[in-house]
């Protein structure tokens, strides 16, 4: 069996996300599948498997923190460094999330395809503070690698969250899977990969309620 038909992820389900991976309502539109966004099957509002758990992330409530996140492409990383640098320095963790805007807007002609790959200057500047710059040469490093052209597995989700004073104080790397949906080549080596550096990756596979 390879890895791309693997559907056993058990491994990969901590840490927890502590919200609803419940989802009601499938409806298939080509080859895409939607959901009820609503945890509980109300409303009438429906999204694919990704926007599902990045929408009821940023619906958290805890006291003392923001809840936010943004979708990764797979070109994410080639993206960012075309538009920041190929070698992460201190000087990012410097970095204001207007300065990093700045750089992305004055870089979208550079990043072509790439471009819609990045996140949100927001997300941006939170990966930065979570990766720090050791790590992020690490993930620049594998990705860049000339060798390694074509081969992707980022996860769909990067989801964090700020205390109330505004720092990014949690990081997680999330695939999102639908019940019945096999992973792609890559996709585990790819959370196998952020898990040996210390970071918090994992699948989020939903559950579809009767």
């Amino acid at each position: 069996m390879t890895r791309a038909s693997i559907k056993d992820d058990s491994e990969f389900k901590k840490p927890a996300l502590r919200l609803s991976l419940i989802v009601y309502g499938r409806e298939s539109v080509g080859t895409k599948v939607r959901y009820l966004i609503d945890p509980k099957g109300q409303g009438e509002k429906k999204e694919i498997p990704e926007n599902i758990v990045l929408i009821r992330w940023r619906k958290k409530i805890s006291k003392g923190y923001t809840f936010s996140g943004d979708r990764l492409g797979p070109n994410v990383w080639r993206g960012l460094s075309t538009a920041l640098g190929s070698v992460p320095n201190a000087a990012w963790l410097k970095w204001r999330v207007e300065d990093i805007s700045k750089q992305l807007d004055g870089a979208r002609g550079q990043m072509g395809i790439y471009k819609s790959s990045v996140p949100s200057a927001s997300a941006v500047h939170a990966l930065i503070q979570i990766c720090g710059v050791d790590r992020l040469r690490a993930i620049f490093s594998r990705h860049l690698d000339p060798n390694r052209a074509g081969i992707y597995g980022t996860p769909d989700l990067f989801l964090y969250a700020r205390d109330a004073r505004g720092t990014t104080c949690m990081g997680r790397f999330v695939e999102v899977k639908r019940p019945d949906e096999r992973f792609k080549s890559g996709q585990f080596e790819e959370i196998r990969f952020l898990q040996s550096f210390g970071f918090h990756a994992r699948v989020a596979r939903l559950i579809e309620g009767s």
